[in-house]
């Protein structure tokens, strides 16, 4: 029992420390974006609704279960929570959920440019993200969102969301955000690199490269 109570502490302290460094990032504006982090089999711990992602504190999250009910907590929980629910169903190995909204990494969504960011450029985004599917357009919260999300969550850590931001998942709040964190780096870093090479082309790894950076893929 205390050792289920000392997870839960240490769950909670991650998940504000995630909350903090994507406001502090500008990956979330408002109240926008959400985390969670499994407790057990049928416990998550999640962001609540309509709260900005700076005020979040680790005694302000909920306790829900796997049907999105709320067992304790203050408010509501965030009205995505089933599509963390659903990286959940699919991905027992994992063990937390960050949704957010970054603003390079969205512009290319926006403007019907995804493909972009699964140009192989960065080795580090490579090896690290992989390939960023798009889980189409359904409105947020919806079912039909979490649906498409849960198909392809099942083989990847991080997905996009057109017109709706990314999904990363992880062992543990932090290692997510760091993954969303690295994604929106490499979006900036994309549109500067096309802005600044003739017409637009860019330096790309070879297949070759790409390989040895995903090995036994």
């Amino acid at each position: 029992m205390k050792a289920q109570r000392l997870r839960e502490r240490r769950l909670r302290r991650l998940i504000a420390k995630a909350c903090a460094a994507l406001y502090e990032k500008d990956l979330v504006a408002a109240t926008d974006g959400n985390v969670s982090a499994r407790l057990g089999p049928d416990r998550v711990l999640i962001t609540p609704s309509a709260v900005s992602k700076g005020e979040v504190r680790p005694r302000g999250l909920l306790v829900c279960d796997m049907q999105g009910r709320k067992i304790r907590g203050p408010g509501a929980p965030s009205v995505e929570i089933q599509m963390h629910l659903a990286a959940y169903r699919q991905r027992p190995d994992i063990g937390a959920v960050v949704h957010a909204h970054p603003p390079f990494a969205s512009a290319f969504l926006y403007a019907g440019r995804e493909g972009w960011l699964n140009e192989p450029v960065a080795p580090e985004v490579v090896a690290h993200l992989g390939r960023l599917p798009t889980v189409p357009y359904f409105t947020p919260g919806s079912r039909l969102l979490a649906d498409a999300f849960a198909m392809e969550i099942k083989n990847h850590d991080v997905v996009l969301l057109l017109q709706h931001g990314a999904v990363a998942v992880a062992k543990d709040p932090w290692a997510a955000y760091l993954l969303m964190e690295k994604l929106e780096n490499f979006a900036m870093i994309l549109k500067a690199a096309r802005e600044l090479a003739p017409e637009g082309k860019i330096r790309h790894l070879s297949t070759r490269e790409v390989m040895e950076l995903r090995p036994g893929q």
